[in-house]
């Protein structure tokens, strides 16, 4: 069985990986059916249910998933189905991983390094898929949506991650870095702000600049300024270089807030970004006052939010079907404030847990969950469930830092 448990640690670092290399998504969904069959092989049962039962946090970020089972009683069975099938990694993962236990430094690392590979890889396929758009059609995606193979939302968080990895990289000695393996990191660092930049997710630069600030001012704290400055000059020459030579005109993001600044009113009919969301979430508040305590039910959240829309007046997000662009607003939508309060229980509990206990790198990680869930639904897809629930599960029971 000890060759079972390594096959199971390498489809770990596989997971991993596809996650943050987001064109490997369907890899994703293998790897972590491949990772259930080898802990199923493995055995160990009565361990492994004892763990998942004594483990508080287990049972609350699973049991939160059993919230949407109970709402499918009161809503569309195949639209239900279809939502408990992309939030499933938040029911699986906990229980799985909660059995592996304290996992040593140097796989911790490795797990690390497969992540941040995962997102350089993903970087670097949507930048060449871009170049060669551009050098053979003529055509300009070298921004947001157009640039990216996941929601620029996704990424921009995803890489939020990869910075918190490398700086427990650098931090950590039981990291053990090679010459090699600080230059690589080094790069991760200033080509994942290139690739930031281009993303031109509005929460996530400024999640993202919140993040960078914070490590360098604890790095410096550690080892010195000298470091921390070199590698902020860094990054904001990459920043304004960016702007100056690939970004097409002005940027994407502060175009598309000035115009809801200088906007009187906001056109019903819009499907621009930030005229949408609040659009959205008024429409979202409606529907829950309608249905404040359990919701509309799990599959019946399209149907609620898209006649509201239309009762309102709101026409293109109608048209486009958009959710809350709230994940606190889209849970309560279906789940009532019983849902919502789940919610905050799983990061605030979480979050409380990580001051106690001194976990820098998981409070940090909880920070950036909280803070992008304000601005998108990111569990109403699986790009951010497996996301939430493999990340979320493995600093909680796994890595414990």
């Amino acid at each position: 069985m000890k060759k079972v448990s390594e096959i199971k640690y390498w489809l770990l670092c596989l997971v991993a990986f596809t996650i943050g290399a987001y064109i490997f998504i369907n890899g994703m969904t293998y790897a972590i059916v491949l990772y259930a069959i080898a802990w199923v092989i493995e055995g160990d049962f009565k361990r492994k249910i004892r763990a998942f039962a004594a483990n508080k946090f287990a049972l609350l970020f699973s049991g939160f998933y059993l919230l949407y089972v109970v709402g499918l009683a009161y809503s569309n069975i195949d639209k239900g189905l279809f939502n408990l099938q992309i939030k499933f990694g938040m029911l699986v993962l906990p229980f799985l991983l909660v059995s592996e236990g304290h996992i040593e430094v140097k796989k911790q690392k490795q797990l690390m390094y497969a992540f941040i590979a995962g997102c350089v890889v993903n970087g670097l396929t949507c930048l060449i898929w871009a170049i060669w758009k551009y050098n053979t059609q003529g055509v300009y995606e070298f921004e947001y949506m157009a640039f990216s193979f996941v929601h620029p939302s996704y990424f921009s968080m995803y890489i939020d991650l990869a910075l918190l990895f490398i700086y427990y990289l650098f931090t950590n000695p039981g990291a053990g870095l090679t010459k090699a393996g600080k230059i690589g990191l080094v790069v991760s660092i200033f080509f994942l702000e290139f690739i930031l930049v281009l993303l031109q997710s509005k929460m996530g630069m400024i999640v993202s600049a919140v993040v960078l600030i914070t490590l360098l001012i604890k790095y410096a704290q550690k080892q010195g300024y000298a470091k921390p400055l070199y590698i902020l000059v860094g990054l904001v020459a990459v920043y304004f270089l960016t702007y100056h030579f690939v970004i097409d005109g002005s940027s994407r993001a502060i175009n598309s807030a000035n115009n809801v600044v200088q906007a009187k009113t906001i056109d019903p009919s819009t499907v621009e970004s930030n005229g949408a969301r609040t659009l959205a979430w008024k429409g979202a508040l409606q529907v829950i006052k309608g249905s404040p305590i359990i919701g509309v039910g799990t599959g019946n959240a399209d149907t609620a939010l898209v006649t509201q829309y239309l009762k309102d007046g709101y026409t293109g997000i109608a048209r486009e079907h958009l959710n809350a662009h709230n994940q606190y607003l889209q849970t309560t939508v279906m789940l009532g404030i019983i849902g919502f309060l789940a919610l905050l229980a799983c990061l605030g509990l979480a979050f409380v847990k990580c001051i106690k206990e001194r976990r820098f790198i998981y409070g940090a990680f909880i920070f950036i969950i909280a803070i992008n869930f304000l601005a998108e639904a990111m569990l109403e897809s699986q790009a951010g469930t497996v996301f939430y629930g493999f990340f979320n599960s493995l600093l909680m029971f796994n890595f414990v830092i």
